[in-house]
């Protein structure tokens, strides 16, 4: 169990280094677009809406949204965190 909680912590303190960083693309409307993830250091998807909201002040419209886990191996087992994505297309 300890190995367990140390994988966990390791996993998590590695991906919490890691910023919303928003990839750009042209969208189903041809407006700008944004796809992005927001996991680690505790992130949930409310932290992608809020990114979302400052990349496009006067709205957007969700193209895309995922939520799963992510696993990695640690000595002999895997720890795991969630992971969420988001693709928004300005307004």
């Amino acid at each position: 169990m300890l190995k367990f909680i140390f994988g966990l912590a390791l996993l998590v303190s590695v991906t919490s280094c890691l910023s919303i960083k928003p990839v750009v693309f042209s969208g189903p409307n041809a407006n700008t677009a944004y796809s992005m993830r927001c996991s680690g250091g505790g992130r949930t998807l409310d932290d992608c809406y809020v990114k979302a909201g400052e990349l496009c002040p006067k709205g957007f419209t969700v193209v895309g949204q995922a939520t799963g886990t992510i696993a990695a191996p640690f000595k002999d087992s895997i720890v795991a965190a969630p992971q969420h994505n988001l693709a928004i297309e300005c307004k």
